[in-house]
């Protein structure tokens, strides 16, 4: 009994002075960051190669161009129309004379031309028109400014799975050396028969796992990129990354109700229904227009000239002023129809803008749940790195005392790293839902990009 507290005691004693004396290069690999290089790109220039390149974004930009082009084709309804038609013939004449015999040949030709001018007075149906194309306008607006927001949304979340690979494969590479020095250890004390030979196999087994997980990184890298690829068309080789110390912050106002008002005043897609609403609306003011009847000022004026060998040579002109009222006294039910139509899509315009501020309020309000729990996480798991790495140099430090196996120091190893993975990607899924929360609400704009861009810029 002496002999066991005796060597209990030894290893306690042996314990400690590995712990206090080892080199903490397990605790130095584990907290090593990543550093981009000095010619990095930012995330705002990646976003200015974004808006240049983003076949999603130029067929929302072309579409909204093309709307635009919609007020000067009804507008031009109200001006003056003049057309101009002319012609010009010739007539060949045969004549032959039964009671004395011989003939007559000849012909004459015809030259003119008519002008003719419209212009409206009254045209409840155009005025409506053109209230329409003012909404579609509008409307095709609001999807343009949703659109440039998915935009940054988009880039910034490709952005940080970039960054995320990125650290990743250092993280793993940074593992498979943490055990490989572990294997050497392990077999170091096998050859000095301090250790099994389970020891040795488990810590094999261990760096040919993270020799795989290093591959399975890389390839995760690689998607990354072409997601970059596919928003920006370049390859880009380095991007810079985000500090330990990158403040994170709850945006302001720190309040849940705030936002989802703001959503509701400001979401691109709830503006768009709105104005969908409005082309409804006078959508059936052009239908029942059409009952209506249409009155023009008309004018024309023709010329035209003969001239031939067996007729006089005569000019003709003429010139009339007036105007023109029409009227559609029947149409068999057609414009009824229309006009039933035209309300049955107000309704579901009505319903889409309900759907729309519903979505608007539930979108703000989990994102802003998102953000307050996404910072809980990060101190949470910032502990927990901090936890496990003091366990794990406690672990290794045990090992070698001899308190400890080879399969302890493992799993502290893996524990540790899969702890500093989870805090590296908290902290850019907070940052990117910054940015979410503000699309939300309706509020997001380029300068919030560009502050987030030179926040991890920021090395203090």
């Amino acid at each position: 009994m002496n002999f066991q507290i005796a060597k209990k005691s030894l290893n306690i004693k042996l314990f400690q002075g590995a712990l206090l004396k080892r080199p903490f290069l397990l605790s130095a690999i584990i907290m090593a960051t990543v550093s981009a290089p000095v010619n990095a790109e930012t995330l705002l220039q990646v976003y200015e190669d974004a808006k240049k390149n983003d076949a999603q974004l130029k067929v929302s930009e072309m579409g909204f161009l093309a709307a635009l082009e919609a007020k000067p084709q009804v507008l031009s309804g109200l001006k003056p129309q003049l057309t101009v038609t002319a012609g010009a013939n010739y007539t060949a004449q045969y004549t032959g004379k039964r009671s004395y015999g011989g003939e007559d040949a000849g012909g004459y030709a015809n030259i003119g031309y008519d002008l003719n001018l419209t212009k409206v007075i009254i045209n409840k149906q155009l005025d409506a028109q053109i209230d329409q194309v003012d909404a579609s306008i509008l409307q095709s607006k609001a999807l343009l400014e949703s659109d440039r927001q998915d935009l940054i949304i988009r880039v910034a979340d490709a952005y940080f799975a970039y960054l995320n690979a990125n650290d990743t494969l250092v993280f793993r590479k940074a593992e498979k050396n943490a055990i490989g020095k572990q294997l050497n250890q392990v077999k170091a004390f096998f050859d000095a028969g301090r250790s099994a030979i389970t020891d040795v196999k488990e810590a094999q087994a261990s760096y040919d796992l993270s020799v795989a997980q290093i591959e399975i990184a890389n390839q995760q890298i690689d998607v990354a990129r072409e997601s970059l690829r596919a928003i920006t068309t370049r390859a880009y080789k380095h991007l810079n990354g985000a500090a330990d110390n990158v403040p994170l912050l709850v945006p302001k106002p720190t309040n849940i109700e705030a936002w989802s008002k703001a959503a509701v005043e400001n979401s691109k897609d709830l503006i768009a229904a709105k104005h969908a609403v409005e082309v409804a609306q006078k959508t059936i003011e052009y239908e029942r227009a059409a009952k209506k009847g249409t009155l023009n000022l008309v004018a024309n004026q023709g010329v035209n000239s003969v001239a031939g060998e067996d007729i006089y040579d005569s000019d003709k002109f003429d010139a009339t002023v007036g105007v023109q009222y029409s009227l559609n006294l029947l149409d068999g039910g057609n414009i009824s129809s229309r006009v039933r139509e035209a309300r049955h899509k107000l309704h579901q315009a009505q319903q889409t803008v309900e759907l729309q501020k519903r979505l608007a309020t539930q979108q703000s309000r989990a994102a802003y749940l998102t953000i307050v729990s996404g910072l809980a996480q990060v101190k949470a798991l910032k502990q927990a790195l901090n936890s496990s790495q003091t366990a794990a140099s406690a672990t290794q430090a045990g090992f070698e005392a001899g308190t400890r196996t080879a399969v302890d120091v493992l799993l502290a190893l893996r524990n540790t790293f899969s702890a500093r993975r989870d805090y590296t990607s908290a902290r850019y899924d907070f940052l990117l839902n910054t940015l979410k929360l503000k699309q939300a609400s309706g509020t997001l704009t380029e300068a919030d990009l560009a502050a987030l861009s030179k926040i991890l810029l920021k090395k203090t």
